[in-house]
């Protein structure tokens, strides 16, 4: 007697064993949160030296910009925390 034969590998067997492990993926996060947050002040250094604009002022966008980055990230910084403690991401 024959019965249905489902194709190997299931997609939803393997799909949490495919992905990298969630602490690279966190560590891959930070690092290029850090390299765009670079590339920022970059600019702006690039700015001020070109229109004057004073150092207190670039520093005072630059924390504007380490509150943009961590809203932007942080559902999935905190998903992938919850992975590595083990618990299923909310």
């Amino acid at each position: 007697m024959m019965g249905t034969q489902l194709s190997l590998p299931a997609g939803w067997a393997f799909q949490r064993q495919s992905r990298r492990d969630p602490r690279e993926r966190l560590e891959a996060l930070r690092r290029d949160t850090a390299e765009a947050k670079a590339q920022v002040r970059e600019a702006l250094d690039q700015l001020a030296a070109r229109h004057s604009i004073a150092a207190k002022d670039i520093e005072y966008a630059m924390a504007g910009l380490d509150d943009v980055l961590g809203d932007a990230i942080y559902s999935v910084e905190r998903d992938l925390e919850r992975e590595i403690e083990g618990e299923e991401p909310v």
